[in-house]
């Protein structure tokens, strides 16, 4: 005997935690999946036979999942679904076709205001935070009766651990931002250090040593020897013979 069982999770989001960052986290299908401590597999594929019409521009993946059949893993087994995942503008889609008749719809959405931001409207009834984000998990599960109170369980775990893992991945984004601003001021220094610690360049008026001279600019156009000094026109240790 089949059984419908709808309903509906929300959790707030953090302070540090943006809009963005919880919208991108929702798009990344492989993290989401991995929420679910039970999985041990998952891949994509495409389309299976069962998918609806309009769910053939979904991402489709199949997974495998660790079950326990009896108390303390005594007896434990195996079990692969099919799942699609739609990306929307402010979350995502799920709709997994599980062995046993099971069906699970899921959507999650990111709601509330951040700071600046003027208030959303308010659902009456919904138990959601007047300030700040949070996330919003619908639920729709047909299944057996016998495994309604399992699934929805599993369910409901999974999204604490979905805020646990969008909390560990705001405070290594604001890490990464923090050492590559580190990294910037330090690049900006030395290149400043090195700009302002090189020599002088020569100019036609300065001369290094190892530099030939233009002689031609130094004595105004005339000959060297007019330019010398008078007592060194004379090479020194010449010859000059007495007058008679």
């Amino acid at each position: 005997m089949s059984k419908r069982t709808v309903f509906t999770s929300i959790t707030p989001l953090p302070p540090g935690i943006s809009r963005q960052t919880a919208i991108d986290f929702l798009h990344n299908h492989r993290d989401m999946i991995d929420l679910n401590p039970l999985v041990t597999d998952r891949h994509v594929i495409s389309p299976p036979p069962h998918a609806l019409p309009e769910e053939h521009v979904c991402t489709w993946y199949s997974i495998t999942d660790k079950i326990s059949y009896l108390p303390g893993n005594l007896a434990t087994g195996a079990i692969s679904y099919t799942a699609a995942f739609h990306d929307l503008p402010m979350g995502l889609q799920t709709h997994c076709h599980a062995p046993m008749g099971v069906d699970l719809r899921e959507k999650w959405t990111v709601g509330g205001s951040e700071p600046g931001e003027a208030p959303e409207p308010m659902e009456l009834g919904l138990g959601a935070p007047r300030t700040g984000l949070y996330i919003r998990e619908d639920v729709v599960i047909t299944c057996n009766v016998m495994m309604a109170s399992f699934i929805k369980k599993t369910i409901k775990k999974a999204h604490g651990t979905l805020i646990e893992a969008l909390t560990a991945k705001a405070a290594r984004s604001k890490d990464a931002q923090l050492a590559a601003s580190h990294s910037d001021r330090a690049q900006a220094t030395t290149t400043h250090y090195r700009q302002h610690s090189q020599p002088p360049q020569p100019t036609e008026a300065f001369q290094y040593r190892d530099q030939a001279p233009d002689t031609t600019e130094l004595h105004y156009g005339y000959p060297p020897e007019v330019m010398a000094p008078r007592a060194m026109r004379t090479p020194p240790h010449a010859y000059v013979p007495e007058l008679q």
